[in-house]
């Protein structure tokens, strides 16, 4: 291939994950002179995501944090928890801030070329791997891939496949409303009809938030049907009709919550990254800060000539405890509501934030699970115990 074609590393993907992977190269002294590629069908930031976290993660900038809130609620059978964190905070930074701050640094280096492109494929050489665009063939020792879904993804083994899927709306209303320093985690205080059900809203302003419906279910919602949900529950959560408000913009997402293992490599050279590369917890759909952490690993293991690490996988008791609820919300979601409320009313959100964060040891996960009811999770155990006994 042409010099032109040829590079050291290419970034497939310019989402969360590859975009954090090329800021950390580029603060390696080590790598910022590598010849990098980033490739994706549009370079252009769009303001469609907002990404949370409660893990002070190494950004571009802190000034990259949209808003922080110091208190967290959650709401089920009309009772309220509600708690200032101590060892956290929870933060929020939108898509188009973390787009346009690593892209405009991309688009200054000398080493980075950008290029809009469709991808259509990977192969792999002994020395070197290559990726197939509508503009051609291009080259590089190693690639790294968020764009398409794993080899053979469909015939991976999995049991259970959910989806966390929402529309958000962030809005202004013509008076103050919110709290901007208290985070409505989940209130479930909504219909359960269609499986696991809550809304989330975080407060930017006194009359600024944005307001998600959000499932954990297998199918998703037509938009209509997520608009009219955000309204009635702003009408009867907050008594906010259609004309006290304005709708600023709109998110729609769908994350994957499943039991599938994900695997590391797309094919040799080439490796997936992001939630191709298995980095979203399934039992909550979290990913930000596991895909910090991941680039981290790997520029550290490109530095030393190391082997590249695989995305960090949970240890075992924590793939146990998410396969345990992936089945309750899939087979006994009437019961769901109650394990969360119970998990809220009886633990501090610390407590529960750091579980989440797989950041607990066996005693404190024992004190978690004990307070809440055990017949529901000794029959997933019994149910998924052909998935658990062999390595989960």
């Amino acid at each position: 291939m042409s010099d032109q074609s040829s590079f050291d590393i290419i970034i497939a993907g310019a989402g969360a994950s590859g975009l954090s992977l090329l800021w950390n190269l580029l603060q390696s002294d080590v790598l910022n002179r590598k010849k990098i590629l980033l490739l994706d069908q549009s370079l252009v930031p769009a303001n469609d995501k907002t990404w949370c976290f409660w893990e002070k993660a190494s950004l571009p900038g802190q000034e990259l944090i949209h808003h922080t809130w110091p208190t967290l609620q959650v709401r089920a059978f009309d009772d309220i928890f509600s708690e200032k964190l101590d060892c956290y905070q929870y933060h929020c930074i939108r898509s188009i801030d973390y787009s346009t701050s690593i892209l405009q640094l991309a688009a200054s280096h000398p080493s980075v070329t950008c290029l809009e492109t469709s991808i259509t494929g990977f192969k792999s050489a002994e020395t070197h791997s290559i990726v197939h665009t509508t503009n051609g063939d291009y080259s590089a020792e190693w690639i790294f891939q968020s764009a398409v879904k794993p080899k053979n993804f469909h015939s991976l083994p999995v049991d259970i496949s959910l989806k966390q899927h929402f529309m958000g709306v962030e809005i202004e209303t013509r008076e103050p409303v919110f709290d901007p320093d208290t985070a409505m985690l989940m209130d479930f205080d909504t219909s359960q009809a269609e499986g696991v059900t809550f809304f989330y809203v975080l407060p930017f302003t006194q009359t600024k938030a944005l307001v998600e419906y959000t499932f954990f279910t297998e199918n998703v919602l037509t938009e209509d049907q997520y608009m009219r949900g955000i309204r009635a529950y702003l009408h009867n959560r907050y008594e906010l009709s259609d004309n006290h408000y304005t709708i600023l913009r709109t998110e729609l997402g769908s994350i994957p919550m499943e039991d599938r293992r994900y695997p590391a490599w797309h094919t040799d050279r080439v490796m997936n990254i992001g939630t191709v590369g298995g980095l979203t917890k399934p039992s909550t759909g979290y990913t930000f800060t596991r895909i910090q952490r991941h680039s981290k690993s790997l520029v550290r293991a490109l530095e030393n000539g190391d082997p590249l690490p695989e995305a960090n996988r949970s240890d075992y008791r924590f793939r146990v405890y998410d396969m345990m609820l992936l089945y309750l919300l899939k087979s006994d979601p009437s019961i769901c509501k109650k394990i969360f409320h119970d998990l809220f009313q009886k633990n501090s959100f610390d407590k529960i934030l750091r579980f989440l964060e797989e950041d607990t040891r066996v005693p404190h996960e024992l004190s978690i699970f004990s307070s809440l009811p055990y017949t529901p999770f000794f029959k997933a155990i019994y149910q998924m115990k052909h998935r658990i006994f062999t390595g989960a």
